[in-house]
């Protein structure tokens, strides 16, 4: 199986891409493709930039150029539920964007045109590996919906709305914009987010506190999930 991984910041990617043997860089759309394999599992490795358009030009050049068997969003997010505090774990079990609003045609508040629907669907398998892999580390890992925009999240009452609208768990900038290229192109994805802020008044100043330390636990989330993987294979 081949794995792409899609970060919206070096620093939420740039350690697994520094583990890669037979490394290879290639340039595509001013994003940098890492290929190679990490504990014998081939995947390409890219830091997309921040924001949905940025996420889903990375998502598709990445399926159309290198043709992973899934695509795994991983990085950071802002904390929905009151029970996830920085450091811990969400894992999607379904994305949304949050920004989407034709509301005032008839539309449900997030519904998206020709995939007709609010609500996209994470690949079922993966998500459970990925949720067993971050039950190792000793954080609080839950699954739930996890809710994209363009817009950092970072006041109370932005916060109660996004949960209350998508009964979301955490919100972040390119999730669900993934998982959207991805149901156009029939490819399996899943998202994997680590908390840095509570995407509330002080995430302002949670977030460039607490982001590097809260994406490092994400890394050996995929680490350890990429090495379960390949036993997987083996066993096959």
């Amino acid at each position: 199986m081949k794995v792409g991984i899609i970060g919206a910041l070096d620093f939420e990617v740039s350690a697994l891409s520094a583990l890669m043997t037979s490394h290879e860089v290639k340039t595509v759309s001013m994003v940098k493709y890492h290929t190679g394999t990490i504990n014998d599992v081939p995947v390409v490795v890219a830091a997309a930039g921040v924001g949905k358009v940025n996420a889903a030009v990375c998502t598709q050049t990445m399926i159309l150029k290198y043709n992973p068997d899934i695509v795994i969003n991983v990085g950071v997010a802002g904390a929905l539920e009151d029970e996830l505090s920085i450091g811990d774990i969400a894992v999607a079990v379904s994305v949304a964007e949050h920004d989407m609003d034709t509301t005032p045609v008839g539309d449900e508040k997030g519904f998206i045109s020709g995939i007709d629907r609010v609500y996209m669907d994470c690949d079922d398998e993966m998500t459970q590996l990925m949720y067993e892999a971050a039950s190792k580390l000793d954080v609080k890992v839950i699954k739930g919906i996890i809710a994209s925009g363009d817009q950092f999240i970072a006041s109370r009452e932005q916060r109660e709305r996004i949960k209350r609208e998508f009964g979301a768990v955490a919100a972040e900038m390119e999730g669900a914009s993934i998982g959207h290229v991805c149901t156009m192109s029939n490819k399996p994805f899943a998202v994997l987010r680590a908390i840095s802020d509570s995407a509330d008044d002080e995430s302002k100043t949670d977030f460039p506190t607490f982001a590097r330390a809260a994406a490092k636990n994400s890394v050996q989330v995929i680490l350890y999930m990429l090495k379960n993987l390949n036993r997987g294979d083996d066993d096959e």
